[in-house]
C-alpha cells in the first residue's frame, strides 16, 4: 500500500494545476473519575487534513486524521487514520467517471468504505449505471490493505434512471466481514481451564433494493423496497408522500416496514426478533421568512405493543426550539432542546448557545431520570481562510453527576495554482 502512495501522489503533484488544502486542529479537554477517589485528566488533540490536487478532469483526494492524548497515555496512541485516498477521473470519453483507492460508496442499498475501484457510466441521457468492488478497510483505518481481504470485501452495482418528474434506481449489495480470531479461557468436561482459539465465521449481507420518486405540481411520492437474498425475504418497505399548498403549508405522511437486518453467520441471527411497522404524519407551516413551525406524530407497532412519538418545533430567525414526547413500549420521554446563534460584525463573529433537557423512563416500572446538557461558544473568522471555534459543554445525567468539557478548533484553508510541469 505504501508503494501505491508514491505511485499516485508523485505524478499527481508534478502534474497538478491546483492545490486545495484544509487543515483542522481540534482539542478536547475533560476530567474523568475512574473511582470516587481516582480521577484522570485528558487533553485529546486531533489534526485533520483534507487535500485535493487536480488538473483538468483528474483529481487526487485525501482525508486523514492524526490524534493523541497529551495528558494520559492510551493504548494505540498516536492514531493515524486515512478516511479517503483516491484518484478520481471525471467525464472520461464524455461517458465514464472512475475512482481508484480508498473512498466512500453511496450506491442505493450499498453503503460503506472500500479500498478498490468504482466505475460510473452514462448509458443514455436518462440512464446511468455504476459498479464497485474492493476490500473493507482495516478497523483502525490505517493506510494498509485488510489483513484478510478474501473474507473482508464489498461489491455492488446500481442502475439509475430519470425522465422528467419520474426517477428511480435498482441496486445490489454484497458484503463479507470476518472478525479477527482471538484466544480465551474455556473449561473442559472436567472443569479444568484451557486456552482456545475463537475463530468467527464471516458475516454476510446480500441485498437487492429498488426506489422510485415522482414529483408533479404540488405532489411528491417516494417508495423503497429492500430484499435479503440470503434469507429470502423482504427487510424494508417504505412509502411516503407530501402535498405542498400555497408554498407555505406542507402535509406529509409515510409508512415504514422494517425487519431487522442481521447478517448471515452473525451471533445475533440466533435470537428471536420481529418486524416493526411505523406510520408517520407531519405538518410544516412557513408563517414568515423568519418564522417556521412544524408538528409530527408517529406510531410504531411491535408484535403486541405500540410506541408513539410527538414532536413540535419552531424556527425563529437564528434560533430553534423543539419539544418531544414519547410514550409506550419504547419508554417514556419528555424533552426540550433549543439552539441559537447570531452573526455579528459582518459574519466575522458568531456566538452560539444550546440547551437540552429530558425527563425519561425506560419502562413503566423503572425510575424516572433527568438529563441536562448546556453549551456556550462562538466562532471567529478574521478572513475567508481562517476560523477559530471554542465551546464549553456541561452535562448532567444518571452516569455523570457533573461533567464539564472544553472544545477548541482551528481551521485553515489554502488554495493555490501549482503548475510544476506545464
Amino acid at each position: 500500500m505504501k508503494k501505491l502512495i508514491i505511485l499516485f501522489i508523485v505524478p499527481t503533484i508534478l502534474l497538478a494545476q491546483n492545490l486545495n488544502l484544509r487543515l483542522t486542529t481540534t482539542a478536547y479537554m475533560w476530567q474523568r473519575y475512574e473511582t470516587p477517589e481516582i480521577s484522570t485528566n485528558h487533553l485529546r488533540a486531533y489534526q485533520l487534513a483534507q487535500l485535493t490536487l487536480s488538473k483538468g478532469n483528474v483529481s487526487l483526494y485525501a482525508f486523514m486524521n492524526l490524534s493523541n492524548d497529551f495528558r494520559e497515555k492510551l493504548s494505540g496512541d498516536p492514531r493515524f487514520r486515512f478516511y479517503n485516498f483516491y484518484i478520481n477521473w471525471r467525464n472520461l470519453f464524455n461517458r465514464f467517471n472512475l475512482k481508484f483507492g480508498r473512498f466512500a460508496v453511496y450506491s442505493g442499498v450499498g453503503v460503506g468504505t472500500i479500498d478498490g475501484a468504482y466505475v460510473n457510466a452514462k448509458i443514455f441521457k436518462f440512464l446511468s449505471a455504476n459498479v464497485y468492488a474492493g476490500f473493507l478497510m482495516p478497523a483502525d483505518q490505517k493506510f494498509a490493505i485488510n489483513d484478510d481481504p478474501k473474507n473482508n470485501f464489498m461489491l455492488g452495482a446500481q442502475v439509475k434512471f430519470s425522465s422528467g418528474e419520474f426517477s428511480g434506481s435498482l441496486s445490489y449489495f454484497n458484503r463479507h466481514r470476518k472478525p479477527k480470531s482471538y484466544h480465551a479461557l474455556r473449561a473442559d468436561s472436567l472443569g479444568d481451564p484451557f486456552v482456545q482459539e475463537i475463530n468467527m465465521s464471516s458475516s454476510q449481507y446480500q441485498l437487492l433494493s429498488s426506489d422510485l420518486r415522482y414529483e408533479i405540481s404540488i405532489f411528491e411520492v417516494y417508495s423503497r423496497l429492500d430484499y435479503d437474498i440470503n434469507k429470502v425475504k423482504f427487510t424494508r418497505g417504505e412509502i411516503s408522500g407530501a402535498i405542498n399548498l400555497m408554498n407555505k403549508f406542507k402535509i406529509s405522511a409515510g409508512y415504514d416496514y422494517r425487519d431487522p437486518r442481521v447478517p448471515v453467520n452473525s451471533i445475533f441471527s440466533v435470537f428471536n426478533y420481529s418486524v416493526t411497522k411505523e406510520l408517520e404524519l407531519g405538518v410544516h407551516y412557513t408563517i414568515s421568512p423568519m418564522l417556521r413551525a412544524y408538528v409530527g406524530f408517529s406510531n410504531v407497532k411491535y408484535v403486541d405493543d405500540n410506541s408513539r412519538r410527538i414532536v413540535l418545533g419552531f424556527d425563529v430567525g437564528y434560533a430553534s426550539v423543539n419539544l418531544a414526547k414519547r410514550l409506550g413500549y419504547a419508554g417514556e420521554l419528555d424533552g426540550i432542546s433549543a439552539q441559537a446563534y447570531y452573526p455579528m460584525f459582518n459574519n466575522r463573529f458568531i456566538p452560539s448557545v444550546g440547551l437540552n433537557y429530558a425527563s425519561y423512563k425506560l419502562s413503566e416500572e423503572s425510575s424516572k431520570y433527568k438529563d441536562i446538557a448546556f453549551s456556550l461558544g462562538g466562532t471567529f473568522r478574521p478572513n475567508n481562510a481562517l476560523s477559530f471555534d471554542v465551546q464549553a459543554q456541561y452535562l448532567q445525567n444518571k452516569v455523570y453527576k457533573s461533567d464539564f468539557r472544553v472544545f477548541l478548533k482551528f481551521n485553515y484553508w489554502f488554495f493555490t495554482n501549482l503548475g510544476l510541469i506545464k
